[in-house]
């Protein structure tokens, strides 16, 4: 009964190898048509459910979309801290309430994709990332137009661009 048992449990263990290996590749083999796989790779890998979850193209996209969500709200939380100083001068201010609406506006709609694209409504994906990509170029035209270009807020914003993009790879390769 021993040898059963442990052989059983043998097995389970190597199954689980094979699959988390799979799931690998198969992330690996999406990332390495974006932009940047370097940061889709460890953008999907660093999150919780990529474990158990990537299992399959459509999971490994939400998960892409899902980390863009996070960046989004990080810099969504970033913005704020920045509007709480008391020494902002004005035009600075008022950028970034331009920024920190536009990140809410994002945020909003990478929820929208991943409901799309739980619907497999790549379509309906592909509106919603590039609506989320023109409100964080807004930001950035801003910052750059603007009064107050903060360098972390535009580098934030390149990240998120590029996440939102590698997502939009990963949505035309299911489509």
């Amino acid at each position: 009964m021993k040898q059963f048992t442990s052989l059983f449990f043998t097995c389970i263990f190597i199954i689980s190898s094979i699959s988390k290996s799979a799931d690998s590749n198969l992330i690996t083999d999406l990332c390495k048509h974006c932009d940047d796989p370097k940061l889709c790779l460890s953008s999907i890998q660093a999150r919780p459910e990529s474990g158990e979850f990537a299992t399959t193209t459509n999971q490994i996209e939400i998960i892409a979309i899902s980390a863009a969500s996070a960046n989004a709200s990080s810099t969504s939380a970033y913005i704020k801290e920045m509007l709480s100083r008391e020494d902002l001068e004005p035009a600075i201010e008022s950028t970034l309430e331009d920024c920190q609406k536009n990140y809410q506006d994002a945020v909003e709609q990478l929820d929208d994709s991943i409901s799309a694209m739980l619907a497999n409504a790549h379509a309906d994906v592909d509106v919603w990332m590039h609506a989320a990509i023109s409100a964080i170029e807004s930001c950035s035209n801003d910052l750059e137009s603007r009064a107050g270009n903060d360098v972390e807020l535009s580098q934030r914003n390149q990240v998120f661009l590029k996440l939102c993009k590698n997502a939009l790879v990963i949505n035309k390769l299911l489509t």
